[in-house]
């Protein structure tokens, strides 16, 4: 299986092309074909009620693996074949070769053995939980409820269920529910992080924000490494209004979560031999976002395996993520010699190119990306950011333009297309695609934010509208606390005529970007300021880029 992670760090897919798509490949499959491919040979089923396992294909294991596959699998046909064999003893035979195929990712062989594990032994806690786990893993949300529901009647104090059962009501936006398991994990222990912090999503989501505060302060004194509370913290100051904390809370967030820990999953680990073992450690040391155990832990998959293709791509994840972007790019390199056509590598290499400037190696490492994928619009949108950088427009505004046409909402690529119909002075164009998208989605804040800069900025000064301009920038400053959204603020007030306002305010954003070291914004703003302080009227000038202002971060 193919777990996906984002720079910064967010599990199962990539989202957006200005950050890394880190792919961690623990399954038994051959590097690019996610979950493990079944062959044709099945064990049958030795009773009707019951499935037959459809065995994984083996052949590009590692032959310790593969032996301990090959032996636990033969058990299990031995134990299906004998006559009379108790149906207690055949569910610890599936249960247990269930566990085996988990721990190696090889999920729809591992949901088969523990489904025909929980029907013969209908009141055995173990296979029904980690049936839920798998359901949950694969985002089959109601079937995960099914099976914690039937867990939780069997085991009611297993606090890892209790908080499963809270998080994937929270998914469905079942507050109700989800508070209920939460609160009963807290019974049980109050020092639960992860229990703290799905109530302190609760409380936000029934924009309690006072009580989200309290609980996601709580989380944060037990779980201190859990950054991703941070980013919580900054909606719920937002919600109270005490803006000031929320751009600390912002700079603080990463993307380590919380999790309580799990006898039943954990142990699984013990189960993984050869370099898959040290793979799933890097697994867990990059979740973590301890890169550099992640990468100790690859380099010792690789010296287990060496031509290991999962390994050396992770390796060249790990290295990213500790700066070491030469070390990234070798491992990145290394994978392709491997295997030329892992389009993954293709992308991350490319994605590193851009991000050192090497901007016609990226476009040649994208263009492969898309030519295997055209579908990808991750690849296609970076592509066209990189021919942007090369100043080429109207290759990029093709791509912009593909990538709109498969998701007509991808705000990204509408504001490139906005910017290259700014560069070629086809300002009402411009003006009309954006407030097009922001009329369907007004929740967009990019968009906003873009069309913001162009009514308060327009170079074509009969299309500025300065009162509608403050309206839009106000509600994405109230939404993020950016300094740069504040900088837009201050903009559309200068439009207004209202120069004194925003000098006012940008002198407020200057003490901001100080606080949180932003010399690279401090600069720019001094300048602004100087204008809003002695140019009358202090208009703003319409040469200014719009990703400067509109950015989110």
């Amino acid at each position: 299986m193919d777990l996906y992670y984002i720079q910064p760090i967010k599990t199962e897919r990539c989202v957006h092309t200005v950050f890394i798509c880190l792919v961690l490949i623990l399954s038994c499959a051959a590097d690019a074909r996610g979950l493990a491919q079944l062959n044709q040979s099945v064990i049958p089923a030795p009773a009707q009620a019951l499935l037959p396992i459809h065995l994984p294909d083996t052949s590009d294991l590692e032959q310790e693996v593969r032996a301990q596959l090959d032996s636990a699998q033969n058990a299990l046909k031995a134990a299906t074949k004998a006559l009379g064999t108790p149906a207690e003893k055949l569910a610890e035979a599936y249960g247990t070769m269930g566990e085996l195929y988990q721990a190696y990712s090889l999920l729809t062989p591992a949901m088969e053995c523990y489904t025909n594990a929980s029907r013969l032994a209908p009141k055995e806690f173990r296979w029904i939980y980690l049936l839920g786990k798998l359901y949950e893993r694969q985002d089959e949300i109601q079937k995960a409820i099914g099976a914690y529901t039937r867990a939780v009647s069997l085991r009611a104090d297993y606090l890892p269920l209790l908080v499963s059962l809270g998080n994937v009501y929270l998914q469905r936006n079942q507050l109700e529910e989800a508070e209920q398991f939460f609160n009963r994990a807290i019974e049980f222990d109050e020092a639960s992080a992860a229990a703290q912090y799905g109530l302190g999503q609760v409380a936000l989501s029934k924009r309690r924000y006072r009580d989200a505060i309290k609980y996601l302060e709580r989380a944060l004194t037990l779980a201190p490494e859990a950054n991703r509370i941070h980013y919580a913290l900054s909606i719920a100051y937002k919600g109270t209004g005490e803006i000031e904390k929320v751009q600390s809370q912002l700079v603080l967030s990463g993307s380590v979560g919380v999790r309580a820990s799990d006898p039943f999953v954990d142990r699984l680990l013990d189960l993984v031999k050869g370099a898959r073992l040290h793979l799933s450690r890097g697994r867990a040391a990059l979740e973590a976002q301890r890169y550099s155990d992640a990468a100790t832990e690859f380099r010792k998959a690789i010296l287990e395996q060496r031509d290991s293709i999962p390994a050396h791509f992770n390796l060249g994840a790990a290295l990213s993520q500790t700066g070491d972007l030469r070390g990234a790019i070798s491992e990145f390199e290394e994978t392709l010699r491997l295997d030329p056509n892992h389009t993954n590598a293709h992308y991350n290499l490319g994605l590193l190119l851009a991000q050192q400037d090497q901007h016609e190696g990226a476009i040649k490492q994208l263009r492969f990306v898309i030519t295997a994928s055209p579908g990808d619009s991750n690849a296609r949108l970076l592509l066209a950011q990189e021919l942007v950088k090369l100043h080429l427009p109207d290759q990029a505004d093709v791509e912009f333009l593909t990538v709109l046409k498969a998701e007509p909402e991808n705000e990204s690529a509408l504001v490139g297309h906005a910017n290259i119909l700014v560069g070629h002075r086809n300002y009402v164009e411009a003006l009309s695609a954006l407030n097009n998208a922001h009329a369907r989605s007004p929740q967009n804040l990019l968009t906003t934010a873009t069309l913001a800069f162009l009514l308060a900025a327009s170079p074509q000064v009969e299309l500025r509208d300065g009162k509608r301009a403050l309206e839009l920038a106000r509600s994405v400053y109230e939404a993020t606390a950016a300094i740069n959204h504040g900088a837009l603020v201050a903009m559309a007030l200068a439009e207004l005529g209202r120069c004194d306002e925003a000098a006012a305010l940008i002198s407020q954003l200057i003490m901001n970007a100080s606080a949180v070291e932003r010399a690279d914004v401090i600069h720019k703003l001094q300048a602004d300021r100087r204008r809003y302080e002695t140019a009358r009227p202090c208009r703003p000038m319409g040469d200014a880029t719009i990703s400067d202002q509109t950015r989110i971060r």
